[in-house]
């Protein structure tokens, strides 16, 4: 015989509003829980440089027209973080960071935001390290891009430029034009003769290349690619993620 026979109420659990709240409680438990496990996964992998995992469950894919699945052991960190790159950050750091890009690949214009992000919060104990990965074949007219990049570099206009060439991705023609790199230097306040002269100069090709040549020999398929104190992390990577990893680093 039911307890409302004998005209006792209801507890609160056993009522259907009850019953939603206590659904409700468990579902948000439940979530918290897939949360925190997820970001410890993702902790675990960039530690462990297991970045291809993520690449296949969570992002976007490379920008390389052929994946390579090479995995390249004892990575000699003085050839990859060189020192006549553009860098962001430390001179000290804690934790050194190498991105390989391609200005003309979709995930590498996805992930600069949130590297701006992270270096804002972690750039006192973190450098970031930019090298050139372009994949021309997949993207016509990226190397010009890498190459007038670096001779901005050499009149300190990098990172300006940097920015405006993913804010504009979507609008560059496959090869710029002598006057619209003319208008760039008008917009960046770079002297033109200077930058004309460096892209005349084939060492600014060597420069890029052997970037290139480097990234490939560390077994590098796409872009972006990063080095995480030599450890290699593939694809895009949230920010998230590197606020749990970095928030560890003392």
């Amino acid at each position: 015989m039911a307890n409302g026979d004998f005209g006792q109420p209801l507890r609160w659990y056993q009522r259907f509003s009850g019953i939603m709240l206590v659904g409700i409680f468990a579902s948000v438990v439940v979530f918290v829980l897939l949360v925190v496990g997820a970001m410890g996964y993702y902790y675990w992998q960039i530690r462990h440089g297991n970045g291809q995992v993520l690449f296949e469950k969570f992002y976007g894919g490379f920008s390389a027209d052929v994946k390579n699945s090479n995995v390249v052991n004892n990575i000699n960190r003085a050839e990859l973080e060189i020192s006549n790159a553009p860098f962001l950050g430390s001179n000290n750091p804690k934790v050194t960071i190498v991105e390989f890009v391609d200005f003309k690949c979709p995930n590498c214009k996805a992930e600069a935001p949130i590297l701006r992000q992270m270096m804002q919060k972690y750039g006192n104990k973190v450098k970031l390290i930019i090298r050139n990965f372009p994949v021309e074949s997949t993207h016509p007219g990226t190397n010009q891009l890498a190459n007038i990049a670096m001779c901005a570099y050499e009149q300190g206009y990098y990172w300006p430029l940097h920015d405006w060439l993913y804010a504009e991705q979507d609008n560059l023609d496959n090869n710029l034009t002598d006057e619209v790199i003319d208008s760039l230097a008008y917009k960046f306040g770079w002297e033109a003769n200077k930058m004309k002269s460096c892209l005349a100069n084939p060492n600014v090709k060597v420069v890029v290349n052997k970037d290139y040549a480097d990234g490939y020999r560390f077994g590098i398929g796409g872009t972006p690619t990063f080095f995480i104190n030599g450890e290699k992390v593939e694809g895009v990577v949230p920010f998230s993620a590197w606020e749990l990893f970095l928030d560890n680093v003392k």
